[in-house]
């Protein structure tokens, strides 16, 4: 590593006539003070979308210090780097994005900034470059998704000269049947795949006023799992298997003041994650409502 034996860096340093490029006390270089970093760049120009480890090479006079800051994807080794052996090669680590719907090409990046004496050489810039592939494009799945809503349980109150939907405590309260006619449509399971599922449906109840349902009980076609689907607050999910028909029966809850000027259902197509080995999808139509529903 260079010594400064002079309170200022020397600027230049002569034997005779002659120009010296660089002076050594032992093994210490006295001139030059400053290191010089000569190159620094990735090995590589592109990467694919999956990302990855990729090699970035500086070359410089040993002793040489710096630090690399990675954007748009690249993260670099952290703290001081010095070179010990010219060039060293440092690996970059690029996210991947083989699983981000619509990801665009990016420009993952990485800055090195000298530290202490060191320099870099003249011309050379600062940033260097790789381009990583854009993510999957999503495609549109035309499915059939329709909802029908049949109410089953007429349990209202008049208030004030408008009727409302009334739940109970104890098993009174306004029910509905929800149906939804569902077609897969064109988009098919990947090959060799466990899941036979390709979208995750969801059969959801609100009210005007946020009004609590309980899926009391869900009808589904068979179900090769025997799962007849999760039943949460307002809205029950599964995963379809296949094209046919799906009903959940609500409940409006209460205990006694639970009441709303109106209800509405609504059936989701949520599209399984990339993940699963599907590719990007959009379920078209994703979403069915029935409307807001009166007494």
């Amino acid at each position: 590593m260079p010594i400064n034996l002079f309170n200022n860096p020397l600027s230049s340093i002569k034997l005779g006539a002659d120009d010296i490029l660089k002076g050594y006390i032992g093994n210490g270089q006295i001139f030059p003070n400053d290191t010089e970093i000569t190159a620094a760049a990735f090995t590589d120009a592109n990467i694919a979308n999956t990302g990855g480890n990729t090699p970035y090479v500086v070359s410089g006079e040993t002793g040489a210090s710096f630090t690399l800051t990675g954007s748009s994807g690249a993260t670099a080794p952290s703290g001081t780097q010095v070179i010990a052996v010219s060039p060293t090669t440092y690996q970059i680590a690029i996210e991947d994005q083989s699983e981000t719907c619509d990801a665009i090409q990016r420009n993952s990046q990485i800055v090195i900034t000298p530290q202490g004496n060191t320099v870099l050489a003249s011309g050379l810039s600062n940033t260097d470059t790789i381009v990583q592939a854009a993510g999957p494009v999503t495609q549109t799945n035309n499915i059939g998704l329709t909802i029908s809503v049949s109410n089953t349980v007429y349990a209202v109150q008049n208030i004030g000269g408008v009727l409302y939907w009334v739940g109970g405590n104890s098993g009174v309260g306004a029910e509905w049947i929800v149906t939804v006619n569902y077609t897969r449509g064109s988009m098919l399971a990947p090959p060799n795949s466990a899941l036979s599922a390709i979208h995750t449906l969801s059969i959801n109840a609100n009210g005007v006023t946020n009004e609590v349902f309980n899926a009391v009980q869900v009808i589904t076609p068979a179900d090769p799992t025997g799962s007849p689907g999760q039943v949460n607050i307002n809205s029950t999910t599964r995963g379809e298997a296949g094209s046919g028909v799906y009903s959940v029966k609500y409940r409006m809850q209460g205990s006694g003041t639970g009441q709303s000027q109106y209800v509405t259902f609504s059936a989701v197509a949520n599209v399984w994650a990339p993940s699963y080995g599907y590719g990007c999808w959009q379920a078209v139509p994703s979403t069915v409502s029935s409307g807001n529903l009166f007494p």
